[in-house]
């Protein structure tokens, strides 16, 4: 009998139903989605980091090295595993080439290496280590896309031709985001292009189980060993392999969050429409005895129906859009071997997300059984006008969460792509950066080119930064190895979460997660090693960075070291950048191509920031694509809802205007104007809501990777113009097709309702 009821209500209310099953179908399929790209983006990570055997602490080193020292050092700490040095032969990306494309204009440090010999493997496409014969390259697997490529086409290194043999995935530099890129050749080929380079040394250690890369590396500081570059930890490269894709992830788990409220709202609203006009039917049910309980049931045996078909319904609509989402993943990191693990995780949070709808709805279904017989079967006057304009302000809270989630992936798009992010990244203002890396000797180089900027009248200023490695003693006797950019930084400052830009010598700025980690303020003290003296220094600043693992920091100490007045600094340089901006009138492309010449790497700040975003970019772009659609979609059957259930509420009110000589015409005029301001109101706060806590939740997760400080750099053609045109003309056409059931309704039922 129950099952012959709710399918005749299921046929009655056929566009309900589907409705409601539409809106349950996209709250699983979004958030099983979610739990099925980050299980496998996690999975597939943790999949070749295992069999590549990823270093959990790598010691980057460029300069003269000694092997006995770090033996030494290997053989007293028992929680090292494995060790091994591994070289990288640095190449100038001017005489590279892939498939007949340069790399000049890449803002990547390319170069050769060999297979590790105990562990740090480079797989291939099918996570396997190959085998390179002599004239033959393995190319990074993020590449092929970039610079279409395939197997049999040519890499250029100068004179040297070496056929692309393949493509490998290398666990530590995967990522676009990590600013190295390696090539996996024969050790006959390595040796025989090894001039051409400058030669870099992995320090890397493999350690037990449960052993802290932290207390290893503190260690390490302490002895004194080889330090003349980054020091990366396992955890580190983890993070910086899912960052790219996980922004894209996190997107989608917002709209799947807001997606869900506001489909819990829509079917409540759904019932709502149901009760209204079954409103007395359930009175006649009550006043013939049928007890509340059994009335309930009815309803929600309808709606865990229409829950079982809407989970079905997301659950393989999440996994169809699996496929293209996850191919970004597979090619850079293989497939996950999450297995069952991951179908049943994304199985249980469709069972969570119909679970909080079906106690949404039974929640709903206990309220109304406070109705009693006589007044379900006939309403009070004041339940015939009540609400007023409050009936529009689900109109009101649809838009604005509709706009929210429209506008957080927009904002975050336009921020990443723009050339101001760079001072979240540690890098300033400017138009051009230099690059001064890989060669015998850096400091000659960027003389020669600071000479040449010096007398360029086309500048309009340029600034010289140098990197080096001091060991840094805290208070408390920690030793520290501080990665240190020297020179002038208030030329082209970078964002300062507190404190400001070192000016004098003996002030020192510090990156937040360095800070955090040091567990130092602005105005604390620290002591850096400089020509075997402790020199002390004030930590005058903290700001944002996200290079190098975001643990870096910024010296008043001159470019020039002859130029010190505390100290003679001899500690080698790791690299040198120089920025620079043009006058207006100058041609930046000309600009770059004629410095290009000199043998050092000149990019734009923009393209440089593209680059090293460009994966992610596109991911946030498609998520935001999706958002939008998915906002539309819900603004439109929502409000159209919705105004069909107010004309349903306000029946006997229509009713009695058209008796009194209203035209449908006047009527429906009204009902659009109070629906639209309801709408432009809601758009409003969307707006608000969307720059401030929108800006709040990408800030927390940017705070994780060294952004601290996050603003959003607005794209307000799109803010002011787009995002709310799209969604007051979608309110507008719902309202208009809502309200078309104001010529359904008759003059003369107003006399047939009794008070």
């Amino acid at each position: 009998m129950i099952r012959k009821l709710i399918w005749n209500d299921i046929r009655q209310n056929k566009l309900l139903s589907v409705v409601t099953v539409v809106f349950m179908a996209i709250s699983a399929m979004l958030l099983a989605l979610t739990v099925v790209l980050f299980t496998n983006l996690l999975g597939a990570i943790d999949n070749l980091m295992e069999q590549a055997q990823t270093p959990d602490f790598l010691q980057m080193h460029t300069g003269e090295i000694d092997e006995e020292k770090v033996l030494q050092f290997a053989e007293q700490h028992t929680e090292i595993e494995e060790w091994q040095i591994s070289r990288f032969l640095n190449l100038e990306n001017g005489t590279l080439s892939l498939g007949g494309r340069s790399l000049a204009d890449s803002t990547q440090d390319n170069g050769l290496c060999v297979q590790g010999e105990k562990f740090d493997f480079l797989l291939d496409m099918e996570n396997e280590m190959p085998y390179v014969s002599q004239g033959k390259v393995y190319v990074p697997a993020c590449y092929r896309a970039l610079y279409d490529l395939s197997v049999g086409d040519i890499m250029q290194i100068g004179s040297c031709k070496l056929n692309i043999a393949g493509f490998v995935r290398d666990s530590q530099m995967n990522s676009m985001m990590s600013s190295s890129k390696r090539f996996l050749v024969s050790k006959e080929d390595y040796e025989k292009i090894r001039e051409q380079g400058e030669e870099e040394y992995l320090i890397e250690f493999l350690l037990d189980e449960g052993a802290d890369a932290g207390v290893l590396g503190t260690a390490y500081a302490t002895e004194g060993l080889p330090a003349n570059g980054p020091t990366i930890t396992g955890p580190l490269i983890r993070m910086m392999n899912a960052l790219s894709d996980g922004m894209m992830i996190l997107v989608i788990f917002l709209v799947s969050i807001v997606v869900l409220l506001i489909s819990m709202l829509c079917i409540r609203f759904i019932l709502a429409l149901e009760m209204e006009r079954d409103k007395r039917e359930v009175g006649m049910l009550k006043a013939l005895g049928i007890g509340k309980k059994d009335i309930r049931r009815l309803y929600f045996s309808k709606y865990i129906l229409l829950s079982v078909c809407g989970a079905l319904t997301g659950l393989v609509a999440a996994y169809l859009l699996k496929g293209p989402l996850v191919k970004q993943m597979q090619e850079l990191y293989g497939r996950s071997q999450g297995g069952w693990q991951t179908e049943s995780i994304s199985v249980m949070a469709v069972v969570l997300v119909e679970g909080i709808i079906l106690l949404s709805i039974r929640n709903i279904l206990k309220k109304a059984e406070k109705l009693s017989a006589l007044e379900a079967l006939f309403p009070m006057e004041k339940e015939e006008k009540r609400k007023g304009w409050g009936q529009y302000l689900f109109i009101a809270f649809v838009v604005a969460a509709c706009v929210f989630l429209m506008l957080v992936p927009q904002n975050l798009y336009s921020t990443l792509s723009s050339p101001e992010f760079v001072t979240y990244m540690g890098i300033g203002d400017g138009e051009i950066r230099i690059d001064v890396r890989q060669m015998q000797d850096v400091n000659q180089t960027t003389e020669q080119i600071t000479a040449k900027l010096e007398n360029d009248g086309r500048i309009e200023k340029y600034t010289v930064l140098q990197t080096k490695t001091y060991l840094a003693f805290l208070k408390d006797g920690t030793k520290y190895n501080l990665t240190v950019e020297t020179g002038n930084h208030t030329i082209f400052p970078v964002s300062y979460v507190a404190g400001k830009a070192p000016e004098q010598e003996t002030e020192l700025a510090l990156s937040t997660l360095n800070a955090e980690e040091l567990g130092l303020q602005v105005g604390d003290g620290l002591q850096l090693l400089i020509d075997n003296k402790k020199i002390n220094y004030t930590v005058c600043g903290i700001y944002s960075d996200i290079t190098n693992g975001g643990k870096t920091a910024k010296a008043g100490l001159p470019a020039d070291t002859g130029d010190s007045k505390i100290v003679r600094d001899d500690t080698p340089v790791m690299w040198s950048i120089l920025y620079v901006s043009l006058k207006p009138s100058v041609s930046r492309e000309q600009w770059m191509e004629e410095y290009n010449s000199t043998g050092v790497k000149v990019v734009d700040i923009a393209d440089y920031v593209a680059e090293t975003y460009g994966q992610t970019l596109q991911e946030i772009k498609l998520a935001s694509g999706v958002a939008t659609g998915t906002a539309v979609v819900i603004i439109f059957v929502v409000v159209t809802l919705f105004m069909r259930l107010i004309v349903e509420r306000n029946r006997y009110s229509v009713s009695l205007q058209k008796a009194l000589g209203f035209t449908n015409e006047s009527i429906k005029r009204a009902y659009m104007v109070k629906g639209l301001l309801s709408a432009g109101a809601g758009g409003f706060v969307g707006l608000l809501l969307g720059g401030i806590l929108g800006e709040e939740l990408c800030g927390i997760i940017l705070h994780s990777l060294g952004a601290e400080g996050f603003q959003f750099v607005v794209a307000w053609e799109k803010v002011l113009l787009l995002i709310p045109a799209i969604s007051l003309l979608t309110a507008a056409a719902a309202i208009w097709i809502g309200i078309l059931e104001i010529k359904k309704v008759k003059a003369f039922e107003c006399c047939m309702r009794k008070e």
